[in-house]
């Protein structure tokens, strides 16, 4: 599942999150388990994986990204 990002200027991407997470608060649209592997291995500016869910673990990547520090 891919949660929007908040707005254009905000610092986080969109959100990679698996189907049962729980921590999803706003619509969400479903990707397929070769589209989250193709964004949650890329540019952390636009796909970041959700911390709680942990999606790559379920699409069979090690890539876990943590939002940037501010």
């Amino acid at each position: 599942m891919v949660k929007k990002r908040l707005h254009a200027g905000h610092t986080r991407g969109a959100t990679v999150h698996r189907a049962d997470c729980t921590v999803i608060q706003r619509d969400a649209n479903p990707i397929s388990p070769d589209d989250a592997r193709q964004v949650l291995t890329g540019d952390r500016a636009v796909f970041t994986a959700c911390e709680f869910c942990q999606p790559g673990t379920a699409v069979g990547t090690s890539v876990q990204r943590r939002s940037p520090q501010l």
